[in-house]
């Protein structure tokens, strides 16, 4: 391809983006049917080229109608980050470079620039002193990682010896910790009846009696308690643990402790929230999603630690480097050989808006989500526990049976989906069926919450009535 050609395709593909809705796209949500998704799509393989133009013609009717505007101030959806768009220049420019981080002198940059990132991502959220680390896909793969650093350091003969014969391993967490836990539970052999699932209080945060108990019992029956973690934003409902009585508790019983900050920990920097995370500095691992609170577009989390437990201890006869000296190589600590260059859509957003400005766009989420919560209250019951930016809701008419409320909500769930013009899920507190939303977007406005709210009490009328 020559120069001319790729500046061309360039502006082609501005073009369309601009044609087809670069800021506020009519529905964020195009379709919940995958028989329509799959029929968009051409089924044949290629076996010619294409022109750049019919190409980008046929990403506009097959592939665009099947995508969801994250980017929307109208998506409310799960725990997806809004990107930011100097983030997408960066990815632009690291296809074009196309680095790999297998090793340190495969691609130099790629290892150095994610050691800086890394320390930047910790001084962001007020742990400088976790300022090594690795940069991985999403939290689920972090969480995975952080565990199997707390039992690379517990063992260090599993590596060659791994745990057959060994006692079983508990882990301990509140029954609202992330999904991702039990997943990496089975990934790692470990089993997910090892997983103590603690039982919260009305706010939702680690009950600590119980904690202490469910230790106790284990080591009544020769277990071997390896891990404490604590929520600094749980996915529900934005909850923190109390972190300093976590902390407490995994220094007294010499356990691993882990905080899963991914979603909530950059609220740390809001003077109001300070408090609230005190004992995230004593952790042994935190995670942190700089694809959510720091809106760099995906994929982007990190494990934030103090010192880097070693995962592997040999070599292979191709990857050998004779003069290592102070070379950072990633593969020692992940499963991950072959790694793209994320750091440098980190790097891009950091330097593009800086730290102040990622807070404020923090305290607007915030400040959005509060706004919401206000102007719902006099026709939905409100979870009072969405400090962040999280918020759960349900309609509740006292007229009506329970069966028949928890229907309507469910329905509503249901048809805002299919509607596509707002996105938002739903989720279940104290056993009752609730709608969540949650802002992780900048641009929004008081206008498209409102239009918001206007397409929320609509559906619900129309349910009411119906």
């Amino acid at each position: 391809m020559k120069e001319n050609q790729l500046k061309d395709y360039l502006e082609q593909t501005w073009n369309m983006i601009r044609r087809n809705g670069f800021d506020n796209p009519k529905n964020v949500l195009k379709t919940n049917d995958p028989q329509e998704i799959k029929n968009l799509l051409a089924k044949d393989l290629p076996q010619n080229p294409s022109a750049y133009s019919t190409l980008l013609r046929n990403f506009e009717h097959e592939i665009l109608p099947g995508l969801n505007y994250n980017t929307s101030p109208n998506f409310g959806a799960y725990i997806t980050g809004s990107g930011n768009k100097i983030g997408a220049v960066a990815e632009f420019i690291k296809a074009f470079y196309n680095q790999n981080g297998l090793k340190w002198n495969n691609s130099p940059i790629t290892s150095e620039l994610e050691q800086l990132v890394i320390k930047w991502i910790a001084e962001f959220c007020l742990v400088p002193n976790h300022n090594k680390g690795v940069l991985t896909s999403g939290g689920s793969m972090s969480n995975f990682m952080s565990l199997h650093f707390a039992l690379a350091k517990r063992f260090p003969n599993r590596e060659m010896e791994g745990f057959y014969g060994a006692s079983k391993f508990t882990i301990y967490c509140s029954d609202q910790t992330h999904s991702s836990i039990d997943r990496a539970m089975v990934f790692l052999g470990l089993g997910r009846n090892q997983l103590r699932k603690i039982q919260t209080n009305a706010q939702y945060q680690i009950g600590i009696a119980a904690l202490e108990k469910a230790i106790n019992d284990d080591l009544k029956i020769s277990n071997v308690p390896l891990m404490i973690i604590g929520n600094a934003g749980t996915t529900n409902t934005g909850t923190i643990d109390p972190l300093n009585q976590l902390a407490k508790i995994a220094k007294k019983y010499d356990l691993w402790y882990h905080v899963d900050g991914a979603y909530g920990l950059p609220a740390i920097r809001l003077p109001e929230f300070y408090s609230r995370f005190e004992g995230v500095e004593h952790a042994d691992s935190i995670i942190m999603n700089p694809h959510k609170w720091m809106y760099v577009p995906f994929e982007a989390s990190c494990v934030l630690l103090k010192e880097i437990p070693e995962a592997i201890h040999f070599s292979p006869d191709y990857l050998f480097t004779e003069n290592p000296g102070e070379r950072w190589e990633s593969s020692n600590h992940t499963i991950e050989l072959s790694k793209e260059f994320r750091a440098l859509k980190v790097w891009f957003t950091l330097k593009y808006h800086g730290a102040t400005q990622l807070t404020n766009f923090i305290k607007h989420d915030i400040d959005m989500i509060q706004y919401l919560a206000d102007r719902l209250a006099p026709d939905f019951h409100i979870d009072p526990n969405h400090d962040l930016s999280i918020l759960c809701f349900r309609f509740n008419d006292s007229s009506m049976e329970d069966a028949e409320n928890e229907r309507i909500n469910i329905h509503a769930i249901r048809t805002i989906e299919s509607k596509g013009k707002i996105f938002i899920t739903g989720t279940k507190l104290q056993g009752k069926t609730h709608l969540r939303v949650y802002y992780g977007n900048p641009e929004r406005t008081t206008k498209d919450v409102d239009y918001m709210i206007n397409v929320i009490k609509e559906t619900f009328q129309h349910l009411v009535s119906a």
